[in-house]
Order: C-alpha cells, then structure tokens, then sequence
C-alpha cells in the first residue's frame, strides 16, 4: 500500500466494475429499446441492430413496414461514372452519389459517341462495359451498397452494342459465378460468350442460328443450370452450361406477340423468372396510351409441356415493378408497405400506371398516378415522388434501375 490512493483507483477502475458499466447498455428495457427504434429511419434502424445481441432483437413497437425497392441510377461524365441512390424511406434526404473514377482504374474515358453498357445483376451488382472504339475492352463490377469494383477480363470480340444482353448466374462475386453476354449481331450465329471468376479470359462459343429464329432484342434468363435465349417472339433457345449443349427448344412464333411488335416496337417487353417459372410482359408504353393501335398490356407464363406461353390470371401475394427504359422487372412480396398484391406498377417519368390482371392475362389499368398528384401528397407510393426518379439528365441519357434493400441482400 503506497498511501497515495492508488489501491482505491484502482478498485474503482477493476475490469469487472468496468464491464458491468459496459454492459448497462445491453440491458435497456426492451420497451425502451422499440421506442428508439421507432424513431430511426430504415438505414439506421439497421445500424442499431449491429451493436449487441440484444438491440439486434429488439423490435420497433410500431411494427416496421418492408422497406421499398432502392433506386439507382447512373450517368457517364467526361472521366467517371456518377452513380446515385435513392432510399424511398427517406424520399426528402439527398441522394447518395457516388463517382467511379475511371483514371483511377486505368481505364481511358469513352469517346463522346460511344455507349457506357450497364446492367443490375444478382444482389444489387451493377456490370458496366466500357468501349475503346468498337470492343467491349473494359468490363468491371461495382456494388453500390458497398463500393466494392472487381475489374474483369477484357473481351476481344466485336462490341456487341446494339444487341447487347448480359446475365450471371448467381451473385457475381461469388467464386462459382458465371457471367453470360449473348452478341446476335452475326446473321448466321449465336455467339455465346461466357466469363467464370478466377478465369483468365472470356470463352466464346458460336452456334448455328436457324432462319426462322428472330434475334433482335432477345432477352436472357438463368434457369437451373440452363441458359434461356426469348426473342421478342415468344420462341425459346437454351445452352446448357454444364455439357455446353445449344439447342432450339421452340420455333413457333405467338401471333399476340408479333401484333404488338408490330405495332410497337422490339423494346417494349420483358422477360423474367417468377417462382422458378418463365415469364414475359408485354406492355404499351406510357406516351403511345392515347394512340389507336392493335396493341395491349398482358403477361405469359411459359408452359414447359406444350411450349407455349399462357396466360397469367395471379401474381398471387407479389406485385411487380418496372420501368420503361429499365430492363429489370422487379418482384415485390405482400407487405405492409402501401404496395398492392397482385398488381403491376407500370413507372415512366411523368409518373405510374397500376394495372390489375384479367383471367385471359390481359393488362387492365386500375388507376393512373402522375407526378401532379404525387406532388400534392397523394396517398399511392409517395415514397417514389422524389427527384432523380427521371430517366433523362439534362441531354444525357440516364440508366436507371431497381435495387434490392440492404437488408435484403446478401453482399
């Protein structure tokens, strides 16, 4: 004992009375806990939880609704890539921008002339191609919600640019990830080429085309194992990536699909995958509503028995969400989150259509929501309202997409 106190200091600060303050934090009472909770917005509600085992179960007392689709959209600059998130929970908070230098990854800036290619993949990976000159050389992926950009393999083949589809198989930065781009330029081949990670290059793989099969804007969905080339026909192709086997699975053309491709144009459809099954929407966009033609909304499933599209009567709990000038169709499952089930949300700039199904699939609208009116406070998916949801930025075109919540996702 040296008389100065020192063995009182340092009863006071022992480990175990240092603990026990510590842990008076985890101890709140649980009720306290919820009324925090209910006062923190989504993004920080998933901060709180990350603190101890305890705030991780605590439950807000006013159940939280599902958080809605995020938001992105991206613009190309003289020397970056500016990509902004929006977060429908907090509509009146500034979007979060971030800028992908390209310099910095080594990557010379693309002429004024050429189109930066961009698409969402698997949980929320955004697959951007740059070109130098008339190759897709540079090729990276970047994760928004985390920052993270994985530079990928330059491809040497001819760029791809005006039929250009991609799709992976599973999230892209996982080990076992397939990356596929289907180039339909060449009228007498399919030209499959195919990325795994931890590969070196791209494999291209060419395929006989038949004469009848009609390659303009086909679309790309994975499927167990399986490859599914739709054209804008309803006719089906596949490559099997295990046995590397390409084949026609059907060549009839559905006469519906070739009226409104007729009437419209190639772009105005989606192909998706919905409980295992293979769906596709045909749609009459917004600025041709007014305008007579033989052409109508409806959505198909595809019958694996008869090979051939029928029609959708229920989306059953889910609601689906797409845009115009996006290529995703989004799936949305029955929440309390003001979303109707069983409902299609139709979005353009000057706002959303929402139709309901009939029993031969046909797209019935059930009402029309334009920017106006949610500007005024209407009550129909205000979250949404916010600037930014445009897909045009000054005379730049803007790519913009769905995106998985945060806590929805696993990267």
């Amino acid at each position: 004992m040296f008389g100065d106190g020192t063995i009182t200091k340092v009863t006071l600060m022992n480990p175990t009375r240092k603990k026990m303050k510590c842990n008076l934090w985890s101890a709140l009472d649980p009720n306290l806990l919820g009324e925090i909770l209910d006062r923190l917005c989504l993004a920080d509600q998933l901060r709180f939880g990350v603190v101890c085992k305890n705030w991780l179960h605590a439950h807000p007392i006013t159940p939280v609704k599902k958080p809605l689709l995020w938001y992105l959209s991206l613009d190309r600059g003289l020397s970056e890539l500016q990509v902004q998130l929006h977060d429908p929970s907090s509509p009146h908070d500034p979007a979060s921008i971030q800028n992908i230098s390209l310099p910095k990854l080594g990557i010379p800036s693309p002429a004024s002339s050429e189109k930066v290619l961009s698409i969402v993949l698997k949980h929320n990976w955004l697959f951007i191609s740059i070109p130098n000159g008339r190759l897709c050389k540079y090729n990276l992926l970047f994760s928004p919600f985390t920052k993270k950009v994985i530079i990928l393999p330059k491809i040497d083949q001819p760029c791809p640019f005006n039929y250009f589809t991609l799709t992976s198989s599973t999230q892209p930065d996982s080990p076992d990830c397939v990356f596929f781009l289907l180039d339909t330029c060449n009228a007498e081949k399919f030209t499959i080429i195919t990325y795994c990670n931890g590969d070196k290059e791209w494999t291209v793989k060419a395929f006989d085309r038949v004469a009848n099969f009609h390659t303009c804007y086909c679309k790309l969905v994975y499927l167990r194992e399986i490859l599914y080339i739709v054209s804008p026909y309803g006719q089906l192709a596949s490559y099997n990536i295990v046995n590397r086997e390409f084949k026609f699975e059907s060549l009839s053309v559905d006469e519906l699909f070739r009226v409104n491709i007729w009437s419209l144009e190639m772009y105005c459809y989606r192909v998706f995958e919905l409980n295992g099954g293979l769906m596709m929407i045909h749609f009459v966009p917004y600025e041709k509503k007014n305008v007579t033609v033989p052409a109508k909304s409806f959505i198909r499933r595809y019958d694996w028995s008869t090979k051939n599209w029928i029609p959708v009567n229920t989306l059953g709990d889910k609601s689906l969400f797409f845009r115009e000038k996006c290529s995703q169709v989004a799936t949305f499952d029955k929440d309390d989150n003001g979303v109707l089930s069983n409902k299609i949300y139709h979005f353009f700039d000057a706002g959303c259509v929402i139709y309901s199904i009939e029993k031969n699939g046909d797209l019935i609208e059930l009402k029309s929501i334009h920017s106006n009116l949610l500007e005024d406070g209407g009550s129909d998916l205000p979250e949404y309202k916010y600037k930014g949801c445009s897909e045009s930025s000054g005379t730049t075109p803007r790519a913009t997409y769905w995106l998985e919540p945060p806590n929805a996702c696993s990267s």
